[in-house]
């Protein structure tokens, strides 16, 4: 997330848009990836239907539903842009402990391996350490074989 955020910053200010370096803030940065140039409408798309909270478990911790099968298409969508608005709706969890719960079944538009690698490793410990319980429902062949290949990576 601090690598975009430089590279937005740079090119405001060889664009002359900004009115100093000082006043690009991490809060102008996040502001203009959640607006974008669809007027919010990913934002809301995301909020909706990839990832929102569904509740409380038994333990009075939110559950944070990420369904794969609500990922837009590639070709219609950044999914860097996608990865950042996922990441800022994390954000507003990770603080206490939470839990979460992965619809993979029907998914009809899979992130690549790239992508996958990537968001993995801008998770940081901030958002993992917190993670109480994963549940995933009706895992598809394509989700056991990431959780298989990352699960050994994270042990």
């Amino acid at each position: 997330m601090d690598e975009q955020y430089r590279q937005w910053r740079r090119r405001i200010i060889d664009n002359g848009q900004g009115t100093g370096p000082s006043r690009l803030t991490y809060e102008d940065f996040k502001a203009a990836v959640m607006q974008g140039d669809d007027g919010g409408r990913l934002l809301n798309y995301v909020n909706t239907n990839v990832i929102f909270q569904a509740g409380v478990d038994f333990e009075s911790r939110p559950m944070v539903v990420v369904s794969a099968c609500g990922l837009p298409s590639p070709s219609d969508v950044d999914y860097e842009r996608l990865l950042n608005l996922i990441i800022f709706r994390l954000d507003q969890f990770v603080e206490s402990d939470y839990t979460v719960v992965m619809l993979t079944s029907g998914a009809q538009h899979n992130p690549s391996w790239a992508w996958l690698t990537k968001a993995y490793r801008r998770l940081d410990r901030k958002y993992r350490k917190n993670v109480k319980r994963v549940y995933v429902v009706h895992p598809s062949t394509w989700s056991k074989v990431v959780f298989q290949i990352f699960g050994k990576i994270v042990r």
